[in-house]
């Protein structure tokens, strides 16, 4: 429906610098363009009750929907990207909502923001706004409204920028919108829309400030939040409000997220999604009348949530761990699943979303967002010919889709990504120089959020990364060769199969230390560096990372894997992860059947962090210079770690068709978990000295 609608703007003669956009906050046209909010309306008077109204909406950048004056949606879902993008993605996806007004009349009014203001937005590089509606009626008829040319656009010029308004400025005269050539090529998301909850601080009430006053208030959030502000206000003459967002301290990570003048009274909501464990709020009233500050609150806004998973074991410190994961996913999936709202990061960061997807099908279910995620990732490696910013991550993205067939048994998903992997593989081969040893990337991130010696390794020279990087390669080529079986072309499976089988021989020549009985991180050659990989050291470094990956991808003689765990988990003088890589080493220690002794023991590392149940801190300890979060879901991996397995889950037949399990306590006096699957729940009770009592949809057969 809304392929038939024209692309429409702000009248092209009178607001002839406002037509373009930067692609992403990484465009260097970015500083020439110029920010404003537009608004279009639209009204349409039937003869005819209306019963029922479905909306196809999409925007560059931002829209904000409201129908009959009740705000009904935001958006577009996002195209995703990577970083540094230099061109648009070449799909534009648009929401879909139905609204019930029950009336004669139906009123559009949609706010656009023009420009990109987060690392997660996207644009075509040019303004523009689509609409097209299904208007039903009591009679059983129906009629299509479209957006054109007799629409009505005008700059409101009280949004200065994303986190500045100044109500006092008027908005422009109604003029009648340009239509612009279409330059989108759009597509229905196969998701859900965003839902919003009205969260307002337990301990605000409404207050007055007088003339000349300033109050300061302190409100905080039970949890962190993936919140919009709202604030209503009764004036009758000038007054600012300031609103700083805090995660944990009032002192650090303070954001000056938005900033309110008016001179009358306003009902406001941001523009900027933030991530709110409580706000700092200053009121000034510069006017001669009292006003009053009638609501201040967070819109949370988040993917719909089903809460259908299930986990609750003896050890209450446990319980805090996957309850805060669980939280933190669902603050970050939004129509695009984000590292943290407060980074909002794009899908370059597809490590992150591996994990959180993992997370997600042991408490959630609905996968239908990390299919988005998959295909999205997918693009952008077929615009960039297979290039990706973060090298590692390019891999653990082939893990991503294999996992997501698994969970799912969506097989289609593998026609839509393939011609993405070949990209993909070929560019990574590109990177070898002999014997399939990659030691020419573009870099050797990312590794973990680290500095080794003052080196960091988001982005570390061949000697703390090269290593690493080749056993994710490694990883890759199998996986790639396994998706490529699964869809019967032989020939790719077999080109990195034979690829995967001469880096195997590589590593363990390259980067094996026999006198360790260790794998190291790299070689200590000389190579270029730049912004994005650090000039080489002398020194060579021994990491749990490195070691860690030989071992859960095989690298490593089978014989030689329970060694080199114990090894690495018993000497804390090796470089040791902070709690992103912390997945890999759960995920090793489980495959050579050490989680017995380990698996609680390293899950208790998390302790620490449930002194602030808010939200999931970033790491165990800040980097100098950088300030991480407390609501990033990479650090989240207990969440998915804990059912999985104490069920002891394996997927033989993808969706759930054919499992095995292999409960067991490891050291816990009781479990219970409720698993979603596609054909309902799976439940299991577990108590020290009693059989398991398990209960599996019929649909499912059961292996133990």
């Amino acid at each position: 429906m809304i392929n038939k609608a024209k692309w429409i703007w702000l009248n092209k003669d009178v607001y002839m610098d406002y037509q373009k956009s930067p692609i992403s906050l990484f465009d260097p046209y970015n500083d020439d363009c110029k920010f404003a909010v537009a608004e279009f309306k639209k009204v349409i008077s039937f003869e005819k009750k209306i019963t029922d109204i479905t909306i196809e909406i999409s925007a560059d950048v931002k829209f904000w929907l409201y129908v009959n004056g009740t705000f009904t949606g935001s958006g577009p879902v996002g195209a995703g990207g990577d970083y540094e993008i230099d061109r648009p993605m070449p799909v534009q996806y648009f929401n879909t909502y139905i609204v019930k007004p029950e009336s004669e009349q139906v009123e559009f009014y949609i706010m656009v923001q023009n420009v990109p203001s987060v690392l997660c937005d996207m644009s075509q590089g040019k303004n523009g706004l689509a609409v097209a509606a299904r208007c039903s009626f009591e009679d059983g008829t129906d009629e299509i409204i479209l957006s054109d040319s007799s629409w009505l656009g005008r700059k409101n010029n009280a949004y200065l920028s994303p986190n500045k308004t100044d109500f006092t400025l008027c908005c422009d005269k109604w003029l009648y919108a340009s239509v612009t050539d279409p330059v989108w090529s759009l597509k229905r998301p196969d998701i859900l829309m965003l839902d919003e909850e009205e969260l307002i601080p337990e301990s605000f009430s409404p207050f007055i400030v007088n003339p000349g006053e300033m109050k300061e208030m302190t409100y905080e959030f039970d949890k962190i939040y993936s919140i919009y502000h709202i604030v209503e206000v009764e004036a009758d003459g000038e007054y600012t409000i300031l609103i700083r967002d805090f995660e944990r301290y009032l002192h650090k990570n303070v954001n000056l997220t938005d900033t309110i003048t008016g001179n009358s009274s306003v009902k406001f909501r941001g523009l900027s999604m933030v991530s709110s464990g409580g706000m700092k709020v200053f009121v000034y009233n510069s006017g001669e009348k009292p006003l009053k500050v009638n609501k201040i609150a967070g819109m949370f806004v988040h993917y719909p949530i089903q809460n259908e998973g299930y986990f609750h074991c003896s050890n209450e410190t446990l319980n805090k761990i996957f309850r805060m994961g669980r939280h933190a996913l669902k603050i970050c999936r939004q129509t695009i699943e984000l590292d943290s709202p407060w980074h909002q990061e794009n899908l370059g960061c597809s490590g992150d979303y591996f994990i959180s997807s993992l997370m997600n099908y042991f408490t959630d279910g609905d996968t239908r967002l990390t299919r988005l995620d998959i295909i999205r990732i997918a693009d952008c490696l077929k615009l960039y010919d297979g290039y990706m910013f973060h090298t590692t991550y390019s891999m653990i993205w082939l893990m991503m889709v294999y996992d997501y067939y698994l969970f799912s048994g969506d097989m289609s998903v593998f026609a839509e990504v393939a011609d993405a992997i070949e990209l993909l593989m070929e560019k990574m081969h590109s990177y070898t120089e002999k014997d399939e040893i990659i030691s020419n990337p573009p870099s050797y991130m990312f590794v973990d959020w680290l500095v080794v010696d003052g080196i960091s390794l988001h982005h570390p020279p061949a000697a703390l990364g090269q290593a690493i990087l080749n056993a994710f390669y490694y990883g890759g080529l199998n996986m790639s060769a396994k998706i490529f079986e699964i869809i019967e072309n032989r020939a790719l499976a077999e080109r990195y199969h034979s690829r995967a089988n001469i880096l195997k021989v590589s590593f363990q020549e390259y980067f094996y230390d026999s006198d360790k009985g260790l794998y190291f991180d790299g070689h200590n050659f000389e190579h270029r560096s730049g912004k994005w990989i650090q000039a080489n050291t002398k020194k060579r470094y021994y990491s749990w990372h490195t070691n860690t990956i030989a071992v859960l991808y095989d690298l490593a003689p089978q014989q030689e894997q329970v060694r080199i765990m114990e090894t690495i988990l018993n000497d804390m003088t090796l470089i040791n992860p902070q709690p992103y890589f912390m997945h890999f080493v759960l995920e090793a220690i489980y495959k050579v059947g050490l989680f017995e002794k380990y698996g609680i023991q390293q899950l208790m590392r998390w302790k620490e962090m449930t002194e602030f149940e808010k939200g999931l801190q970033e790491g165990w300890y800040d980097m100098s210079g950088y300030g991480f979060d407390y609501s990033h879901v990479w650090a989240g991996t207990p969440t998915y770690q804990l059912p999985s397995k104490l069920l002891g889950l394996q997927i033989l037949e993808p969706g759930f068709r054919k499992i095995s399990l292999a409960p067991s306590l490891y050291g816990l006096d009781f479990a219970e978990m409720e698993i979603p699957t596609p054909f309902g729940k799976i439940e299991i009770k577990m108590e020290k000295g009693k059989a398991p009592v398990i209960k599996v949809p019929e649909a499912i057969t059961v292996c133990m």
